[in-house]
């Protein structure tokens, strides 16, 4: 009875089921008095044979024949009424059989069945639950990050305030609580105190009235929020975040340091201690079409290729792979490694800088570096870098662009965002190709897309494909599912904001445990799983069995970069791994 009053609550509860609910009852008292019409004229035509019969039997007649029961026990002997049985059969096919169904499975039934789901969605956690995080949103960020903690095993729940979208989210899997985000008996109920994190990815305002409301309930739990600006940061710090992220600024930043740039065919993008991740394009040289073989960078440099770019496509490493044109290699190796691969690739000018050799603070967010190492070089040495869109994420890629002192112009059509009098801002439509060549794109580097929109991001690489080949084209992603389609249309590398944002949070919780290379391609640190101490990386089946490539190790303290395939893995090992979000969800799922 109580389960049934919740559902019935439920129900009630939203106007539309309220109003169907009426036209029920409306149709319901037209089909009575549709009956009640047919008695009286059951009387009457009985009448005039001659018969005489009391409403309760026109009535009984009438709804035997609509019902098409038909007992036979009353029959009309005249012509008029057969034609009016045929008619009350008509109506009572059409009315019982047809109309009536439909309107109670689509105003009763179904509403029925939802406010019944939507009653299976918990108000409150187990009493003796702990070591959880609260996610506060529902975007594709807060579903990416419950998604990635998923995977690395922490309990992660959903709060949100509407009923229906709760109920969407547990049949997707996800572990959702409905509550009121600006209540603090939600947080109570929630078990806050017991929670390792409480992540507010709403808007700024409902945010910081999340932080303060939660920090009164939980005060040692860790608190982080998203901010759009610097000011809505410096609100939310005083209103008990530890941690603010303004993830279209990180992006930007991220976007920003993934260009060639400065007259250099590689890039390193990321550093664990004496460990270097890279990116080197092949744009002709000494080492374009021979293979990974006769190159011998393993045993001659001591560089690890873990995968190549072909465009769009990333592909594991093999012996005989052959390096051609636009092609863009991913390597491991330390920094003096990398700069005798530049060496023998014919490359000029000053080697790749030092750096602090700690982990990159690239977005996905390792901490302890300044970014992506920046290579030096004067400005004006090179074609500058074309950057589409001046919203918030474009500035701050003009800004890593600045910081760097790479040459780049910017193009948007809303006048408003650009500097005035500053000849690098140039007012015009990215959709005309005329405008796009008066921005430079026949002479840019590279091109970095920043639109909020994925359909424009997708049209814009098409177009930007066509009339530049060989061109590096990053571009931003705001929907996950929309990574493949861009990568289809020919962008080289593809950022989204959910895949940063996620490894952001997640490296609060576990420092240095991911770092997003690409839209589909992360760096992660795990400890070595019991099941492969013993075990040499050739044996491992680490790469056969899941696709992730082993591009460091950590042991004892010292990091082991280019690693013999017969070397045993201890258990107190530390792997760093490249992989795909499927390639890692197979290694969890066989080793971990």
């Amino acid at each position: 009875m109580k389960r049934f009053i919740s559902h019935a609550a439920i129900f009630l509860a939203q106007e539309k089921n309220r109003r169907n609910l009426f036209s029920l009852l409306r149709f319901c008292l037209l089909s009575l008095g549709l009956a009640l019409t047919y008695a009286l004229i059951f009387q009457g035509l009985m009448f005039l044979e001659g018969r005489e019969y009391s409403f309760a039997s026109g009535l009984y007649w009438t709804l035997t024949a609509m019902s098409t029961v038909g007992f036979g026990d009353i029959v009309f002997h005249s012509e008029a009424g057969r034609v009016f049985t045929l008619l009350v059969i008509f109506s009572g096919i059409l009315l019982f059989m047809l109309i009536m169904p439909f309107i109670f499975i689509r105003f009763i039934y179904q509403p029925w069945l939802e406010a019944s789901r939507q009653s299976e969605v918990p108000r409150a956690l187990p009493e003796g639950l702990a070591g959880h995080a609260l996610i506060l949103g529902t975007d594709d960020i807060a579903l990416h990050t419950a998604e990635l903690l998923r995977q690395r095993h922490i309990p992660c729940f959903l709060i949100t305030e509407r009923q229906q979208e709760a109920a969407l989210l547990a049949e997707q899997g996800f572990a959702v609580m409905l509550g009121e985000v600006d209540m603090e008996a939600t947080y109570v109920r929630a078990r806050a105190g017991k929670a390792v994190l409480v992540a507010a990815l709403l808007d700024n305002l409902k945010n910081t009235g999340i932080a303060a409301t939660a920090r009164g309930v939980a005060p040692a739990a860790l608190l982080a929020a998203c901010a759009t600006n610097e000011h809505a940061e410096d609100i939310l710090r005083l209103a008990g975040c530890g941690q603010v992220f303004n993830f279209t600024n990180m992006l930007g930043r991220a976007m920003g340091r993934r260009v060639f740039a400065n007259g250099r065919d590689i890039n390193i993008i990321a550093s664990f201690e004496d460990l270097r991740i890279a990116e080197a394009r092949a744009a002709g040289g000494p080492l374009e079409g021979k293979s990974l073989r006769r190159l011998d960078l393993r045993a001659g440099l001591g560089l690890n290729v873990l995968g190549i770019w072909r465009g769009s496509e990333f592909m594991p490493a093999h012996p005989d792979t052959l390096i051609e044109r636009g092609m863009t290699l991913l390597l491991a190796g330390t920094l003096d490694s990398l700069n005798k691969f530049r060496a023998r690739a014919g490359a000029a000018g000053p080697g790749l800088p030092g750096g602090t050799g700690g982990p990159s603070g690239s977005p996905g967010g390792l901490p302890g570096g300044s970014g992506a190492e920046r290579p030096g070089g004067a400005e004006g040495a090179e074609c500058p870098v074309l950057v589409l869109g001046g919203g918030r994420v474009g500035r701050a890629v003009v800004e890593e662009l600045e910081s760097r002192h790479i040459p780049f112009t910017l193009l948007d059509k809303d006048a408003g965002v650009l500097r005035a009098g500053d000849a690098r801002f140039i007012h015009g439509n990215a959709e005309d190709g005329r405008c796009l060549r008066g921005a430079g794109m026949e002479q840019a580097r590279s091109v970095i897309i920043t639109a909020s929109n994925d359909d424009l991001n997708i049209y814009l690489t098409l177009f930007c494909r066509k009339l530049r080949p060989e061109i590096q084209i990053v571009a931003r992603c705001n929907l996950a599912r929309n990574r493949r389609a861009l990568y289809q249309a020919g962008a080289s590398l593809v950022m989204a904001i959910s895949s940063l944002a996620a490894n952001s949070i997640l490296n609060i919780l576990l420092p240095g445990a991911s770092f997003l290379l690409t839209e589909g391609l992360n760096i992660l640190r795990l400890d070595l799983p019991p099941g492969l101490a013993g075990k040499t990386l050739r044996n491992s089946g680490i790469r056969q069995a899941t696709g992730c490539n082993v591009a460091g190790l950590r042991r004892g303290g010292v990091m082991l970069v280019n690693l013999d395939p017969d070397l045993p893995l201890e258990r107190e090992d530390e792997l760093i791994i490249i992989c795909s979000p499927e390639a890692e969800e197979a290694f969890m799922r066989k080793f971990a």
